[in-house]
């Protein structure tokens, strides 16, 4: 049988919108610094934030991924980005109530949590199913994370929080694009699909839901530190080293801008190497550097230290998800949203506690934990199993999901 063909076009304007949907939640994170100097929050009052953003999406999140595995849920690619877009919009808006921003960046966070399985699901369906293919498109919400705190600092640092609605033009634009794209490549892709899904009679593997459980605990573990890092790395700068909002918006960027060079590469050296060799590598350095920026001496330190975290941890983000599909052929949609989705909620309720923690006796403590924590995810990564990419091969089976999704491309 034929394997599922790329959409070049389709593939890429998909690409663009996870680099508005992610801009989200770095923009949430990006904002934190500016909760604290303008409303006076404490560092519970924005690990809080930090939780409406993370955790409540992440568990929305497989209840999209179960949807998608049984409804054709494309549209929701457009409208969780869009909705996403327009809580941060307004975040600035409503600082002055703490519970009310609590409310809207939720709403973000469900947002981004409605945009990830069907976008998933569609980038393996178009991209070709390889782990490049999937770094390519995770890179995509990487850069959108990078991009945030530039573009905030540029909006919300010059002109103060009312300035967020500003932040909702790059992602208005990236939609009509989207809009677009999809309309000139839907003629022609329907009845190829149509036929591919006609002559895909082979039996799909069967899923391996031991293995898939392994690896989602390796994955609440790194979320730990990958949310915690994220959370507090520009206050670290701000508030231990006293450096000015602008500095830890710098260190933000830089820990997300080597966070999308080593999901690029994560890709292609699993390709290469094998997924496993990149887990323990990525979970190790990483563990390395996070100590290091607890330890640093001064912010020169902490953001070398800060940009080799980003980038370690980042190494296995592409292989987190192509294992997952592997290890659940027949249930793309709810491997995707429990990957991306479920597994942060960890991260996300114990980034509150990092903030009470921090409270208590300093923001370099909270790095001694998550260095830990991910240490432990290397040594679990060691007994990892790979699984077979049925997507990226010859005479690879199509699940009954990616059936139902082509028939309503």
């Amino acid at each position: 049988m034929t394997p599922l063909a790329p959409s070049r076009a389709r593939f890429w304007a998909l690409s663009a919108t996870h680099v508005m949907n992610d801009f989200q939640s770095g923009a949430a994170a990006a904002l934190l610094p500016y909760f604290v100097s303008e409303q006076n929050y404490t560092y519970t009052a924005v690990a809080g934030l930090a939780l409406a953003a993370t955790s409540l999406s992440s568990v929305a999140q497989p209840l999209f991924g179960y949807l998608t595995d049984k409804l054709p849920l494309r549209p929701l690619t457009i409208i969780g980005m869009s909705v996403a877009a327009l809580g941060i919009a307004v975040a600035g808006l409503t600082s002055a109530n703490y519970w009310l921003t609590w409310i809207v960046v939720a709403i973000s966070g469900i947002g981004v949590a409605a945009y990830h399985p069907p976008a998933t699901v569609d980038a393996k369906m178009t991209g070709g199913g390889s782990d490049k293919a999937m770094s390519l498109f995770s890179v995509a919400g990487n850069l959108g994370a990078a991009i945030a705190p530039i573009c905030v600092g540029l909006t919300v640092g010059l002109f103060g929080l009312v300035a967020t609605p500003l932040l909702l033009i790059p992602t208005a634009v990236v939609a009509v694009i989207y809009v677009a794209a999809m309309r000139a490549t839907r003629n022609g892709a329907a009845p190829t699909s149509r036929r591919r899904s006609a002559s895909a009679t082979a039996a799909v593997p069967a899923d391996q839901w031991g293995r898939f459980v392994w690896l989602l605990a390796i994955i609440c573990l790194w979320s730990i530190t990958a949310l915690g890092i994220r959370s507090f790395i520009a206050l670290d700068v701000t508030q231990a080293f006293h450096g000015s909002d602008a500095l830890g918006t710098s260190a933000f960027t830089i820990y997300s801008l080597a966070a999308a060079l080593g999901t690029l590469m994560g890709g292609f050296i699993a390709d290469r190497f094998g997924r496993r060799a990149v887990m323990i590598s990525g979970y190790a350095l990483s563990g390395l550097a996070t100590l290091a920026i607890g330890f640093a001496p001064n912010t020169t330190e902490l953001l070398i230290a800060a940009g080799v975290a980003g980038w370690a941890l980042s190494l296995p983000f592409a292989v987190h998800v192509t294992l997952s599909h592997s290890f659940l052929p027949r249930h793309l949609g709810t491997a995707s949203g429990v990957t991306l989705g479920l597994s942060m909620t960890l991260g996300g309720f114990v980034t509150p506690l990092l903030g009470i923690l921090a409270d208590r006796d300093g923001i370099a403590a909270i790095f001694i934990p998550l260095a830990s924590v991910v240490s432990v995810g290397a040594v679990m990564s060691v007994f990892i199993k790979e699984g077979r990419n049925h997507l990226n091969v010859q005479d690879a089976p199509v699940p009954d999901e990616l059936k139902t999704w082509e028939a309503n491309a």
